[in-house]
């Protein structure tokens, strides 16, 4: 069923004016609520304050920290710098000193074989032999040393000889030394008790290309055995 509505005009006005007080009063209600529940919502403007000093000393607290660590790092990557070099420089000492070390041993051994042979070597041998290009293309000049580890240090004399072996136009061909000697009159002997250097200087032919060089020591001393040996030319050269 439908509700009855009067039609009489006294009973719409009444009617009209209920809603019209009502309904202010509700109008009013309603916007006490909405700004307290708005005061409720909205933060105090010294909450702000207090949040936003307490963003700003973390920040600042972050700054420092991100100073510090950027310290750190370039100390690390400073010490990395430094360690680096430290290592090369202290490869290069090591190369240095491992290089002197070789000098000195083999100076050592040369002066241990001349001063108490009788503990490494016995009778005659070849300490040393080199080949040493001249200002001329084709002249060189050879150093050998000769020594002896006789416990007795008898002094000892012999000859020795020189061949050279390798190719002219193309075929092999030996030189002896007495052939190529700038000096005539140098002898090919040797007298000593220890050791002795023998040097000279010879020039090859042009075309002729070593390749190797024969040494042979024949000692005067009657049963005394002469010492042979053959060498690579590469081998003898110290300065090509």
């Amino acid at each position: 069923m439908f509700r009855h509505q009067c039609p009489h005009p006294y009973h719409q006005m009444e009617s009209r004016r209920f809603i019209e007080r009502w309904g202010l009063v509700l109008v009013i209600v309603g916007l006490v609520l909405f700004f307290v529940f708005g005061r409720m919502s909205v933060k105090n403007v010294d909450d702000y304050q207090l949040e936003n000093e307490a963003q700003h000393a973390t920040i600042t607290k972050l700054s420092g920290e991100n100073k510090e660590l950027l310290k750190q790092q370039d100390f690390a990557e400073n010490s990395k710098k430094i360690d680096a070099q430290a290592t090369i420089e202290s490869r290069r000492s090591l190369t240095k000193l491992h290089d002197e070390l070789s000098g000195v041993k083999e100076q050592l051994a040369f002066y241990q074989r001349v001063v108490a042979p009788e503990t490494i070597v016995k009778g005659l041998y070849i300490n040393n032999f080199e080949i040493t290009r001249s200002d001329m293309s084709s002249a060189f000049r050879y150093q050998l040393i000769l020594a002896q580890g006789d416990s007795q240090k008898r002094a000892i004399k012999g000859k020795y000889t020189l061949s050279i072996m390798g190719l002219l136009q193309g075929q092999e061909k030996t030189l002896s030394l007495v052939e190529v000697l700038l000096d005539k009159a140098q002898t090919m002997s040797f007298s000593f008790r220890y050791y002795e250097i023998l040097a000279g200087g010879f020039e090859l032919p042009k075309d002729f290309l070593p390749t190797a060089i024969k040494l042979v020591i024949k000692p005067s001393r009657k049963g005394a055995k002469q010492v042979v040996q053959l060498l690579q030319w590469k081998e003898t050269i110290v300065n090509q």
